[in-house]
Order: structure tokens, then sequence, then C-alpha cells
């Protein structure tokens, strides 16, 4: 299957819960800035754009942004403002909300340290990450492909301990499928926390 057929899936998923908590948790005195990180076809950038964000979204795939900046209509270049570009480099705004729904580890394992401090510099004190990490269990980590940034339930804490509060940390480690029909095994965990400095 195309990856063009996978966009189309990806906006007619359902946004994930943790996003929709996310919006409830941040501080409503900051900016309405969010960023949507490895945004893919746009789902959330667009639902952050309809609730009155100024979003920021980016993705390595020229694919993607294409599809996002149709997608995108009247925001465009209004209150959203999608790019090609890659987790390292990207140069992220003071921010009141980062999304990152499955995205994050696709990072290389040698460039996360640099991209997250880059998100947690760039996150407002009230403003809040969610986001997804991929545990040891997930059938990709076990190919050992090298390309892919693992977390253990501690390291991810540790990700966290100085700066924020974890809201909710939300671990699922079964099988399931992608979003083309492949089976695998998944183990991500799926965080809220607010930062708090």
């Amino acid at each position: 299957m195309s990856e063009q057929v996978y966009y189309e899936r990806s906006l007619g998923a359902e946004v994930y819960p943790h996003l929709k908590m996310a919006l409830d948790v941040v501080d409503a005195s900051l900016p309405k800035v969010s960023v949507d990180v490895g945004c893919g076809a746009g789902r959330d950038a667009l639902f952050l754009a309809e609730r009155g964000f100024t979003v920021y979204a980016y993705d390595k795939s020229d694919a993607a942004i294409a599809c996002l900046s149709k997608m995108g209509g009247s925001y465009l270049n209004e209150t959203l403002f999608p790019q090609v570009c890659s987790f390292e480099k990207f140069e992220y705004p003071e921010s009141s909300l980062i999304s990152a729904c499955s995205s994050l580890f696709f990072c290389n394992p040698e460039l996360f340290s640099l991209a997250w401090m880059n998100i947690t510099r760039s996150l407002l004190s009230g403003g809040v990450f969610c986001g997804h990490f991929m545990g040891l269990n997930d059938s990709w980590a076990k190919m050992e492909r090298g390309d892919l940034t693992i977390h253990t339930r501690a390291e991810l804490e540790e990700l966290f301990e100085c700066d924020f509060n974890i809201i909710d940390i939300y671990e699922h480690d079964s099988e399931g499928v992608t979003l083309l029909g492949r089976k695998k095994h998944w183990h991500t965990y799926s965080v809220v926390a607010q930062k708090i400095s």
C-alpha cells in the first residue's frame, strides 16, 4: 500500500485521548501556540487549528506536508504553518502545547537528546507535552533497526523528572495492526506532562 493510503487512513483515525486531555490541562493564560511533531498528514494539527491554536507542524515527508497544506485550507499561513523538517533541525517557537503522536520514536537515537532539549526549552511553564514513546517489547524495537529511539519506563520517567509534572502515562503492550493493516506487537507509552519550570 502506498504512502498516500497511509496518510488518508491517518486522517480518518480518532484524535488520541491524551491530546484531548492536554487541552484541558494547559494553562489557559498562555498564548495558544502549539507544535505538531512529526505531524504526518496533519490530523492533530487540524484538530488544534480548529480549536483556535496557532499550529507549527513539521514532518520529514514532502508528501505528508503537501497533504496537510491541502487539507489546511483557510488556516494555511494564517494559523497553520506546515514545513518539511527533521526532529533535530526544527526551530521551535515558544509554545503552550507540543504534541508528538507516534512520532518521536522515529528520531535517530544519536539525535534524540538534542531534539528533546529543543522541545523542553520551547515549552512555556504551564504548557503541556503529550506524545508517544516506544518500549522494549515493541516488535520494531526487537528488530534492532538502529534508527528508533526506545525507552524503558524508568528512562521515560527520568526524561520528565526535572521540568515536568506527569499528569498521566498509559502503557500499551499488546498485539495490533498498523494503519496499513500489517500485524505487529505494539509497546508504547503515551504521556501527558505539564511543564513546571
